[in-house]
């Protein structure tokens, strides 16, 4: 019993400090790991060579001078920014950054001929600041040339212990059409950024590989509200897709509806057209997949109202029970009160009671592709 004890003290100890551990705040997480005592420290005269020849001891040591490069763009202690470079999140096909060494430049590559290319990309722009809070000014019509404004950014870090870094900087956006009348380039140009990390400013030189960082999260942080967007207006239209239905057999080889879409895409739409043919939910499961419903007899202007051929089915409870099939189908069975399959000559005429205009669909290919 004593040795069970230790073992879990032992552990609730690991997972402490492995919580402990976990909630280093963002100023500490983007410096070098110690202290800064090496900024204090004095020349020794001799040092341990190790297994180098005794040739290579010396008290003299050649240390060039900065570069005016790192001069301007150096910083100090825990100034110093040991993050990894900024790259592009990509999360719409086709954007590419250029190899450009002197400009931040996207591509977006996927276009068709006969779209307004850089419209669409203008579009983009300008939702995506006016969702900032931003104020931008076009400049120029060709190329298209924006100053954002102001642009705000804020994000929380940490879980038990938290660190708020604020962000605000100006950009300047180019938006070309490339000869190849395929293809869109933006160019990212930051004006002007500064960051705060809680109480604390952080440094920054607006120059070279920091200056870069800076423009390529504002580009993915675009990107990024694209795909958002993207995703959001192709739930709309799922959404609204009637479900595509034919009959068939499910892996009983008994008479049931087949739907051409998922489990879950199904279980979502389904209980819409029992509702409009009639079919009152009672009760329902989604673990063991099964919708226990009344049927309500109508009257011929019911039917003709919501565009269903008459259903002749006699009023009572049924049970709908979905099914998996192989391929990502659902298989739709019906069953009477006490769980016996009804006729395959009743679960036609279910499946004819639904016309042309309730179960076909027309899939917008367009709708489905990730291009902007």
């Amino acid at each position: 019993m004593n040795k069970n004890k230790a073992l879990t003290q032992l552990a609730s100890v690991v997972i402490l400090t492995s919580v402990v551990a976990g909630c280093a705040r963002f100023e500490t997480r983007t410096q070098a790991s110690g202290e800064f005592d090496y900024q204090d420290v004095e020349l020794i005269n001799k040092y341990d060579h190790g297994d180098v020849p005794q040739v290579e001891q010396r008290t003299v040591f050649d240390i060039k001078p900065l570069t005016a490069e790192q001069t301007a763009l150096g910083l100090e202690g825990k100034d110093v920014d040991v993050r990894p470079p900024a790259q592009l999140m990509a999360v719409l096909d086709g954007v590419i950054l250029d190899s450009s060494k002197t400009e931040t430049k996207v591509w977006f590559n996927t276009f068709k001929q006969n779209n307004d290319h850089t419209k669409k990309v203008v579009d983009l722009a300008l939702e995506y600041l006016a969702y900032k809070n931003a104020t931008p000014n076009i400049q120029s019509q060709s190329p298209v040339i924006i100053d954002s404004g102001l642009v705000t950014s804020e994000r929380t870090y940490g879980s038990l212990s938290k660190s708020t870094v604020l962000e605000e900087g100006e950009y300047q956006l180019t938006i070309e059409t490339a000869p190849d009348n395929h293809s869109v380039s933006l160019v990212v140009d930051a004006q002007s950024y500064q960051e705060k990390n809680d109480d604390y400013q952080v440094q920054n030189t607006l120059q070279g590989r920091a200056k870069r960082n800076v423009e390529i999260r504002f580009i993915n942080e675009m990107l990024q509200f694209a795909n958002l967007k993207q995703q959001i207006e192709a739930k709309q239209v799922a959404d609204n897709r009637p479900l595509p239905i034919k009959l068939g057999f499910d892996d009983n080889h008994q008479t049931a509806w087949i739907v051409d879409a998922e489990f879950l895409e199904t279980w979502a739409k389904l209980p819409s057209l029992l509702s409009t043919m009639s079919f009152k939910l009672v009760d329902s499961d989604k673990n063991l997949g099964y919708f226990l419903v009344r049927f309500v007899e109508q009257d011929e202007e019911y039917w003709q109202e919501n565009m269903l051929n008459p259903i002749t089915l006699e009023g009572g409870e049924y049970f709908v029970q979905l099914g998996e099939l192989v391929g990502g189908d659902t298989s739709i069975t019906w069953l009477d009160e006490d769980k016996k399959p009804l006729t395959n000559q009743q679960v036609t005429e279910l499946y004819l009671s639904i016309t042309d205009n309730v179960r076909n669909v027309i899939l917008d290919k367009e709708s489905q592709t990730k291009p902007l």
